[in-house]
Formats: structure tokens, sequence, C-alpha cells
């Protein structure tokens, strides 16, 4: 078989592929613009288009609670990935340049943390937060987010990091910096792809959760995007149309946000920074 052949199969296997991964996508976004007859007619091309759907969604009632939810998702995912960020930077750096005590305990801790399942924090979590007095408020959900991202960062980071040369650091102490120098001016620059990649991780585990979420907050004030949208499916009457529209509007911003950081994304994953 020619080269040519095996290309074309590659590309005849990628573009099954993606219409298998993007179908259900632009089946839900055009279906919030059909109207809710026409959902149920059983013709895919029956009726016109409306915008009713999203109206419902963003304007005043019981659907237009969605804005508040979307304000407190952007909010909480926003300063949750600053943390993530800012803490994978920092403990990373300590663990892969600093010789300390328990440090092989550390990192078994990390992997430890990531390979089960995040359901068993729940109740001991719930329970410190109530006794801190966090049910329920910004600070509560967002430690909790931050906890849920901030080992697989740490550890993601911690590779990249592992893989620059000591030798630069020691190039850098003779041009006179200190440590904070050499983490800021060296290694940041060479390792962003991969905080890069840290940050979008905990930017869509915060985005996505609802089980956290759903324990901890209990008001309006707090509830998120995932808790909005399974309200949708507790009314009386299932609005299926105003449920296309709220899914595609909470879609749209992680659709953004990859589009911004495809490249550093796409470097650091294809650069194989998750080292040992």
């Amino acid at each position: 078989m020619s080269d040519r052949k095996i290309l074309i199969g590659k590309y005849i296997a990628l573009i099954m592929f993606l219409l298998f991964i993007i179908t259900p996508f632009m089946w839900i976004l055009y279906s919030s613009f059909r109207t809710e007859a026409s959902l149920f007619s059983g013709q895919f091309f029956a009726g016109g288009l409306t915008l009713k759907h999203y109206s419902n969604v963003l304007g005043a009632g019981q659907t237009g609670q969605f804005k508040t939810y979307f304000l407190n998702s952007f909010i909480i995912a926003s300063i949750s990935t600053v943390v993530v960020v800012i803490l994978s930077l920092l403990g990373a750096y300590a663990l892969s340049r600093f010789k300390m005590k328990f440090k092989d305990g550390i990192i078994l801790s990390l992997l430890s943390a990531n390979m089960f399942p995040r359901v068993l924090l729940l109740i001991p979590l719930f329970g410190v937060l109530f006794d801190l007095q966090l049910i329920d408020s910004y600070i509560g959900i967002i430690i909790t987010h931050i906890i849920l991202g901030l080992p697989f960062g740490l550890w993601l980071v911690k590779g990249y990091f592992d893989s620059v040369p000591k030798e630069l650091d020691e190039a850098a102490k003779i041009d006179g910096l200190g440590p904070i120098g050499i983490l800021f001016k060296i290694i940041v620059p060479i390792t962003a792809p991969g905080m890069v990649v840290a940050g979008f991780y905990a930017f869509m585990v915060s985005w996505g959760d609802y089980l956290f979420s759903s324990v901890i907050s209990q008001s309006l004030s707090t509830q998120t995007l995932p808790i909005g949208l399974n309200k949708f499916f507790g009314s009386s009457q299932i609005q299926w149309g105003s449920i296309n529209a709220a899914v595609v509007i909470t879609i749209i911003p992680t659709i953004i946000l990859f589009s911004v950081l495809q490249k550093w994304i796409v470097e650091g994953l294809a650069s194989g920074a998750v080292k040992g």
C-alpha cells in the first residue's frame, strides 16, 4: 500500500472521528434555534428558526436567573484558576529545585490524589467547610475547586520544571540572580506552556463541577452554571429549546478560551512535559 493511500486513510479516519465529536454539539446548536413544535415534529428541518429560547434564558423570570449562574461560575472559575497556577508554580519550583524531607512522599500524594475518585473528598471537605462557616459562600466553593485542580496542576508543572537543565540555574546564579529571579526570568519563560495547560485544566474543572458545587452552594447568590442547567430539568414542563440554548451559552466561554490559548495548549501537550 502506497504512502498516499495510507495518508488518505488517516485523513478519512480523522474526519470521521471529528464528525463523531462535533455532531452532538451541532445538533444542540441547531436545536437551540428551533421552535418547540419543530423539536418534536420528527422532521429534522421542520419549522422556522427562532431566538426565543435565548431570550428566555437571558431574560427575566425563572430561566432569567441563568445570568446569575453564569456570573458566579465566571468569578469562581477565574479566581480558582489564578490561585491554582500560582500555587502550582511555587510548589513545583520548590519540589523540582530544592532538597527537602518527605519530598518523595509529597510527590506520591500528588499522584494518589489524581488516581482516586474525587467523590471521596466530598464528605470530609464539607465537614471542614461547615466548621469554618464557609458553606454557601464564594470562598468555600473557590477553596473546593482549588483542591480539585491543584494536584494535577502541581504535578504537571513540576514535570516541566524537571525538564529544564539545572545548569541554567547555575549560570543565572553566576549572573547574580537569586531563586526568585531564576524562577521568573529563566524557568517561567521556558515552561509557560505547562502553566497554560495547568490553568486551562483548572478552569475546566471549576467551570464544569456540579457535584461539589451543588453540595456547598445552597442559595442563588452562589450557585453555578451546572446547577442552573440542572434546574431546567426540575421544572414541571421541560423546555428543551431553552435547555439547548443554555448549553450553547455554557460551552461558548470554554471554546473561546481554548481558541485563545490553543497555541500554548498544543505546545504544552505535545512537548511531553509530564516526566517522572
